[in-house]
């Protein structure tokens, strides 16, 4: 009986995520996993950034996230200063004329070094050792965040295997976990302390 309780202990210690390595990180986590399950928010990238064959209504800065503001809102949820870090950023005001409260996939590694304490690796480095709260970024296109057991957490849009359309709220899908890996990853961001 001894031998099954530890047998089971181990399985479960093999298939629950590992905490983040910093608490601070861990609730950035925590964050962006409670809002891709509940179904109240969905994907915008708001107004600033609408076409014509893209109508996006509704804000990219809640309840609806595009994959930046997701990671943006999640890290400052947790007390880094990024979004303090982006309102600084000169491209802040060259872009959207100041606008759009948080920087997007190509600003965020200026944002969060700002503060030190973070590390970039590009992705051969550490594609077969990434940590919970790594995030995940192609600048120019996409980003995420590494949640563990081979996952991210990340808003995608129309862009997400279920579909939808470009109305704002949840199509389903659209703040979601997927594969990490073969994604197209350049560049990954961790915290490593100061």
């Amino acid at each position: 009986m001894k031998k099954f309780f530890a047998t089971l202990a181990l399985c479960f210690m093999l298939t629950t995520p590992a905490q983040a390595i910093d608490s601070r990180v861990e609730v950035a986590v925590q964050w962006a996993i409670d809002i891709a399950n509940d179904n109240t928010h969905g994907y915008s990238q708001g107004a600033e950034n609408a076409t014509a064959n893209r109508p996006y209504t509704g804000s990219r800065d809640a309840p609806d996230y595009d994959c930046s503001s997701l990671v943006y809102y999640a890290f400052d949820h947790a007390g880094f200063k990024i979004i303090d870090n982006w309102r600084k950023n000169p491209a802040y005001m060259a872009r959207y004329n100041g606008k759009q409260k948080v920087g997007d996939a190509d600003t965020i590694w200026a944002d969060l070094s700002v503060d030190g304490g973070w590390q970039k690796f590009s992705w051969a480095e550490v594609a077969d050792n990434l940590q919970r709260g790594d995030i995940l970024s192609a600048p120019q296109r996409h980003v995420a965040i590494y949640i563990g057991d081979g996952k991210t957490v990340e808003a995608r849009g129309v862009n997400n295997p279920r579909g939808g359309d470009w109305a704002t709220g949840d199509q389903g899908g659209e703040i979601d976990f997927y594969p990490a890996q073969g994604r197209g990853w350049t560049e990954v961001y961790r915290y490593v302390g100061n």
